[in-house]
């Protein structure tokens, strides 16, 4: 997976790892819009530049087992990486991706990833990402998945 510049469109290759436990001193609200620290019990990873440590972007998910899906909790990419004054693009696709990944790890064809958006980002979501939508929550599932993952894997990558 990677990361592209907006003026220069050059690609920058991620790493998508867990957050250690002396990530969260530099993980703030004002930086990431949520705290945290409240996430630890749940599976939560970060998105770098490979090779970097600078977090751009975070993911918390449950697994839900018994409807074979993950379920994001939050998501949030740095404060200075959103909107127009971004540098780069793909963060949160990044994100959505690599849990589309553990999901059909662990579920197989029956994968399926969801969320209640906490903003009024439902709508780009789905715009953007292919989330379809079942009452408050947005879900990924079959074709909206692999759709995804030709999207924001590389070559290599595709399962």
């Amino acid at each position: 997976m990677y990361l592209r510049r907006e003026k220069s469109g050059e690609i920058i290759p991620v790493s998508i790892e867990p957050v250690s436990y002396s990530d969260y001193k530099k993980i703030t609200k004002a930086r990431y819009f949520f705290n945290w620290k409240i996430e630890k019990e749940f599976f939560v990873y970060k998105l770098t530049v490979k090779g970097e440590t600078d977090i751009l972007g975070l993911i918390s998910f449950k697994y839900i087992d018994e409807e074979y899906r993950i379920e994001i909790r939050l998501l949030a990419v740095a404060t200075e990486q959103t909107g127009k004054q971004k540098t780069v693009d793909r963060i949160a696709g990044n994100l959505f991706t690599f849990a589309a990944k553990k999901a059909i790890s662990k579920y197989g064809d029956l994968a399926a990833v969801s969320l209640i958006p906490k903003t009024i980002l439902g709508q780009y979501y789905m715009d953007k990402y292919g989330f379809e939508q079942a009452g408050e929550s947005l879900f990924l599932e079959g074709e909206s998945i692999l759709k995804l993952l030709n999207t924001y894997e590389d070559d290599e990558e595709r399962i």
